[in-house]
């Protein structure tokens, strides 16, 4: 349940903050805590592509912003998203979990074997990029709602059954690849606006 109000937390700081870097900051927390939190239903090679996927998404974010004074001003997109998210997590958990006939066990700390927390996270990070990406105005704020979903896209990768390890190396390609672009997108908007 920590590792969700981790994720949740660094999910509403991410497009929350001003600047450029401290959205590739609050990224890379996500990232580390979404990796965190399905640590039990993933292999250590699993990890360490997710988790270098995370790394590389941000530090492409981190210097394509040049300074730390670059960034876009959320405003109201920040609540609207935010409300967005808030509905649509609880609907998809409900519409999509798997069902159990037994409650799930939560515990405070650790990895969660019912996989409910995963569930659940994945579901924030989908609904909230696609709240992020309904409500953006610049590449700043596409970039960072494509991360989000692409995030948490691999927390659900990681509760299908049979081998994972490919799929996993696509979908981190495809992280960097989002960041790649988004900062492709973001030097060419500051270009011009300067």
């Amino acid at each position: 349940m920590i590792l969700l109000a981790v994720v949740a937390l660094a999910t509403l700081a991410a497009p929350g903050a001003s600047p450029l870097r401290f959205t590739a900051a609050a990224f890379l927390g996500v990232s580390l805590a979404a990796n965190a939190i399905a640590a039990g239903a993933t292999s250590l090679a699993q990890l360490a592509v997710l988790g270098c996927a995370g790394l590389v998404a941000a530090a492409v974010l981190y210097v394509a912003a040049r300074d730390s004074e670059y960034g876009e001003e959320p405003g109201w997109r920040l609540w609207a998203a935010t409300l967005i998210a808030a509905v649509a997590t609880p609907l998809a958990f409900a519409s999509f979990r798997t069902i159990t006939g037994e409650p799930p066990a939560l515990e405070l700390f650790s990895a969660d074997s019912s996989t409910v927390v995963v569930q659940v996270a994945a579901f924030w990070l989908l609904s909230s990029g696609m709240a992020i990406l309904v409500t953006a105005r610049r590449a700043v704020r596409m970039t960072v709602g494509a991360l989000l979903m692409v995030t948490g896209l691999q927390l659900l990768i990681r509760l299908a059954p049979g081998p994972q390890l490919a799929l996993t190396i696509g979908v981190a390609w495809l992280e960097v690849l989002i960041a790649l672009t988004g900062a492709f997108l973001i030097v060419n908007e500051r270009a011009i606006r300067e």
